[in-house]
């Protein structure tokens, strides 16, 4: 368990501390003067159509990858079973180089592995950047719809949270509605 707390939710709680002083009743979710409304934002990324549309990209690059290790994989070990079966055969020079070609292709492998670990991250990040963007601008736009003083996303530290407060599914709709159509700007 985390004991300090991020900023963000510090500066959250003081902004509610100020706007609230205790006894003072908070807005329900339907919005109102001064309501106070949470998101899960990875739920958002979960079921809107974009971010399941990042997740079926992201598949299908690590579904390629996968299949190209393989294929490499699978020609290093018919080239270690070759070598196995023709080494009475061989001469040591010609072995040793046979070697150094399966060991050359290991790292080769390896590095490939590594690249596309790298670029399937940076894939990650980019999409998950481009949506958190995107929904900043629908919560944003709800917020000032509905009159909420503040939106907290629910993964910055939530204790607990009262779930009709919960406005992600708000947010999901209108997300999935403005995609493409620049309703969101």
């Amino acid at each position: 368990m985390r004991t300090k707390y991020p900023s963000f939710f510090i500066l959250a709680l003081a902004i509610v501390m100020i706007f609230y002083p205790a006894g003072k009743p908070v807005a329900a979710a339907q919005g109102g003067e001064g309501g106070i409304a949470y998101i899960d934002s990875q739920r958002v990324v979960d079921e809107s159509k974009a971010g399941k549309e990042s997740l079926k990209e992201l598949e299908a690059f690590k579904k390629k990858n996968e299949e190209e290790l393989a294929k490499r994989d699978k020609e290093i070990k018919g080239l270690e079973e070759e070598l196995q079966k023709q080494k009475l055969a061989l001469s040591s020079e010609a072995q040793n180089q046979k070697e150094e070609v399966i060991r050359r292709k290991g790292i080769e492998l390896k590095r490939f592995k590594e690249d596309k670990e790298q670029e399937l991250k940076e894939l990650y990040f980019k999409h998950l950047n481009k949506i958190k963007e995107e929904i900043i601008q629908v919560v944003q736009k709800i917020g000032r719809e509905k009159g909420y003083t503040l939106v907290i996303n629910k993964d910055d530290s939530i204790v607990y949270a009262d779930p009709s407060h919960d406005i992600t599914s708000l947010v999901i709709e209108a997300y999935d509605k403005g995609l493409g159509k620049g309703a969101l700007k």
